[in-house]
């Protein structure tokens, strides 16, 4: 087994309660999805492109895990890497996703709440993504120039 299946397996902490999830597995079209809940908050961890299969909406699944930018807003670490976590918005729901795995914590009754959205039709808010790319980008540019000067200085 990869180590990245090998982490994905692993009972994971719920990142607001600190009690071990129970994987559940979820029938999807394709194969089945095994997702983590949290038996005290009801909280929901999902692995990367698993909302997409869950809400049957690659948009949203699209919106919220790619061009997240570098800043965090999130006050949780990821349960699956223990990255940072930043908060996005599809509409009005809050949801965190991790700036390193791309998994999404959901609340209690958020995963709902998205399915409706999808449902209703979900519109990208464009200018939140170009300004979450253009931060992405300078930060890139950033640590490059910085790699490129902490090599010459070493040499």
């Amino acid at each position: 087994m990869s180590i990245d299946k090998a982490i994905t397996k692993r009972k994971k902490d719920c990142p607001t309660c600190w009690v071990k999830m129970d994987r559940e597995e979820v029938e999807v079209f394709g194969p089945n999805i095994e997702i983590d809940t949290c038996p005290k908050c009801a909280g929901v961890w999902l692995d990367e492109n698993e909302l997409g299969k869950l809400i049957k909406s690659r948009k949203i699944d699209n919106f919220l895990s790619e061009d997240l930018g570098t800043k965090t807003r999130s006050k949780i670490v990821c349960p699956r890497c223990g990255g940072l976590m930043d908060t996005q918005y599809a509409e009005e729901i809050e949801v965190d996703t991790c700036l390193t795995c791309h998994g999404i914590w959901l609340n209690d009754g958020e995963l709902e709440s998205l399915k409706g959205v999808a449902k209703d039709g979900f519109e990208v808010d464009e200018i939140e993504k170009a300004a979450e790319r253009y931060e992405e980008s300078v930060h890139s540019m950033k640590h490059s120039m910085l790699d490129r000067f902490v090599r010459k200085l070493l040499k």
